[in-house]
């Protein structure tokens, strides 16, 4: 049994040691990993379900500190709590779950590489839920044995075009699947235009809860 630590204590240690984040990018690759290695162990001293990524711009030497549950909800919390009690920093913004990546997204996923742009998604609608996103995302090389392999690449698919948290909180239900014979009389749309199709669905619920 562990004493948990507070959201106070990681962000008075990050205050301590934040320089060396800013430079992350230029120095040695062993002591960046072990600088990174070193911080994963002070994040999981509050909670060890939660991640980190650093971004930011080079020539400003500005720092985006991304907290991230890595898209499990169970531990979104966490991650809310851990960004609510941050301090305000000059050099810093710390943000609560991976951001949309901007601009074209190509995943590289188990060897394998997945272009958002030339993947099928077949809408599902609810008649009991119209505001309520459902996707058959298909594939055609899919196989029902490696459903997780496609699951994986789909989920970071959603998370680098929308994000992390609206990858889990927008999509109700989700499912992979192969690309049918037929797909030319089915309503579809690229997994690319997936952020339009949310906003389409829940704002046509949102009429129809008008009316």
């Amino acid at each position: 049994y562990c004493l948990m630590h507070t959201p106070e204590h990681f962000w008075n240690w990050f205050l301590k040691h934040q320089s060396r984040y800013l430079t992350l990018g230029e120095i040695k690759s062993e002591l960046r990993d072990a600088a990174v290695d070193e911080m994963q162990f002070e994040l999981n001293k509050f909670f060890d379900q939660i991640f980190f990524e650093i971004g930011g711009d080079e020539g400003d030497h500005g720092g985006a500190l991304i907290i991230s549950a890595a898209g499990d909800p169970d531990f979104f919390p966490q991650v809310r709590e851990l960004v609510a009690a941050a301090p305000s920093m000059e050099d810093w913004e710390v943000i609560a779950f991976k951001p949309p990546h901007p601009g074209p997204v190509v995943i590289a996923y188990e060897d394998q590489s997945f272009d958002p742009q030339e993947i099928i998604v077949i809408p599902l609608l609810h008649d009991a839920y119209p505001d309520s996103v459902g996707i058959q995302v298909c594939f055609d090389d899919f196989e029902e044995a490696i459903e997780e392999h496609y699951m994986g690449a789909t989920f970071l698919m959603l998370e680098a075009l929308i994000g992390e948290e609206a990858a889990i909180n927008d999509i109700d239900h989700l499912e992979v699947c192969k690309v049918p014979a037929d797909i030319d009389d089915i309503e579809h749309l690229m997994l690319s235009d997936i952020e339009d199709h949310i906003v389409e669905i829940k704002t046509e619920g949102l009429d129809e809860d008008a009316h």
